[in-house]
């Protein structure tokens, strides 16, 4: 018993040592045993119906790394023999084992419900009692063995296990040579429980214990100090803005596709550089309206028409505008109409007046204006072969004063014309210093210049033969030709 003892004693001492590795993972197993003897006496290897074999087994076992765990164990039963000859012998085996876990995430799965194992290592026996006619001893092996561990909560596992133990020894039974292996081994199944000790709890089952675990509920990693980390961009889904989507640090954990320095939740334009003026969109044609909602992302333009350019400045873009350099309305496609007469300025002949289509927008001349202009023009005489007026048209010319000044808006075309006798150059000049002469009247009577057009044709415009003396009479005048254009 005092073997016994010792034996214990040595069990507790390295199962404190073991308790103060990193990780701090430690289990206890408690397992019934069936022992079977195999040596001089017989073999009962596989021998499963014979009721004096069985023992109980200690077992304390430490996680080292995903893959290997060491197992500290200490069997208590009597090896023996159930037919003759006859040998019994009550045994403490105390075994140091290096286990292989296949569930370590390269073969299986950590957390499968099923894990399997296999392990070896050495183990020593101490032998007494029972037969006193067999000597007490201790006695060196060396065990191997496998098993499976079926987890049933975060804490606890059934055990099962074989191990067979290879020892160094031919005396335990008291008979040697019979046997040709020279040594008296022995096999043990077991079937027990194995519970977590002390603070080297998992509860998120991460491979992280709890005491380093900063989500201690949540299943991480060690990069994440055992914190989830959905998107897999080193930031923790707890101070994670975006926890779906790998992102920067400098973003809280959120993306900035286009790297603008803008991340995605806050850039209106995500997969195009912009700057944050435009929310992180771009603004190509710099007139400060973002591409998005820019018409003419490369033109500069104005805000009222969409970033569009407007030269007039009326509202209505130049692609859309009929009259792009005149401010206009929305009627008339940004054309114009001063005069409200309803034809926009540019086919209007007089934009300033209101008139009508078949004037080309202008007003109608006064009928009395028209006789009098008649009369104005009939009596209308120069002296022959010279631009002076004959003083019996003076007062004619005057009367068209008159009336170019009781309406300012009326304008003058003075045309002058003549046969063809003599030179052409000459009667070119001539036409074009008669007309001049009236015009010159008419300043001289306070009309404005830019109200008249003074022009010669000479002889190129006929409206009657030059064969006859009246038909050359008619030739010989002076046009006037009075409207609003």
């Amino acid at each position: 018993m005092k073997k016994l003892f010792s034996l214990l004693i040595l069990c507790v001492t390295t199962s404190f040592v073991f308790a103060q590795t990193q990780n701090n993972k430690t289990w206890v197993s408690l397992s019934i045993a069936h022992h079977e003897y195999d040596g001089d006496l017989g073999n009962e290897m596989l021998s499963f119906g014979i009721p004096n074999d069985f023992g109980m087994q200690l077992g304390i076992h430490r996680f080292i790394n995903r893959s290997f765990s060491s197992d500290l164990s200490v069997l208590y039963g009597s090896l023996d023999t159930d037919s003759a000859p006859f040998f019994k012998k009550s045994f403490v085996n105390t075994q140091l084992k290096l286990r292989y876990n296949f569930a370590n995430g390269y073969v299986f799965n950590e957390q499968a419900l099923l894990q399997p194992f296999l392990s070896a290592g050495v183990g020593l026996g101490s032998f007494f009692g029972e037969d006193e006619d067999i000597d007490d001893q201790f006695v060196v092996n060396a065990p191997i063995g496998g098993g499976i561990s079926i987890r049933l909560t975060e804490g606890a596992s059934i055990l099962l296990q074989s191990v067979y133990s290879y020892n160094f020894s031919d005396e335990i039974d008291g008979a040697t040579g019979i046997d040709q292996n020279d040594r008296d081994n022995m096999l043990v199944h077991s079937v027990g429980l194995k519970f977590r000790l002390g603070g080297s709890k998992d509860k998120d089952g991460d491979g992280i214990t709890d005491q380093k675990d900063s989500c201690p509920n949540e299943p991480g990693t060690d990069k994440t100090n055992g914190c989830p980390d959905d998107d897999g961009d080193t930031i923790i889904n707890a101070n994670d803005l975006c926890p779906l989507e790998p992102g920067d640090a400098i973003f809280r954990g959120c993306p900035d596709s286009d790297n603008d320095k803008i991340p995605d939740f806050e850039d209106a334009c995500p997969t195009i550089p912009g700057t944050s003026a435009f929310n992180g969109c771009a603004d190509t044609d710099g007139d400060k309206i973002a591409d998005p909602k820019d018409d003419c992302p490369n033109v500069a333009g104005e805000e009222a028409t969409n970033g569009c350019p407007d030269d007039d400045g009326d509202g209505f873009k130049n692609s859309v505008d009929e009259c792009v350099s005149l401010a206009g309305i929305e009627k008339f496609n940004g054309c114009p109409d001063s005069d409200d007469d309803g034809i926009i300025d540019p086919q209007d002949a007089c934009p300033l007046l209101f008139g009508y289509r078949p004037n080309k927008g202008c007003p109608e001349i006064d009928p009395t204006v028209r006789r009098a202009l008649d009369v104005i023009f009939e009596n209308l005489i120069f002296a022959s072969n010279s631009a002076n007026i004959d003083a019996t048209s003076l007062d004619d010319l005057d009367l068209l004063v008159t009336i170019m000044k009781e309406d300012p808006y009326l304008k003058l075309s003075i045309e002058g014309h003549t046969d063809n006798r003599g030179d052409s150059q000459y009667n070119l000049e001539l036409s074009r210093l008669r007309a001049e002469a009236v015009k010159q009247h008419l300043i001289d009577g306070g009309i404005s210049v830019d109200r008249i057009r003074a022009i010669g044709y000479g002889q190129t415009r006929p409206i009657d033969t030059n064969e006859t003396v009246k038909g050359r009479l008619k030739n010989r005048r002076v046009e006037l030709k009075i409207s609003y254009n």
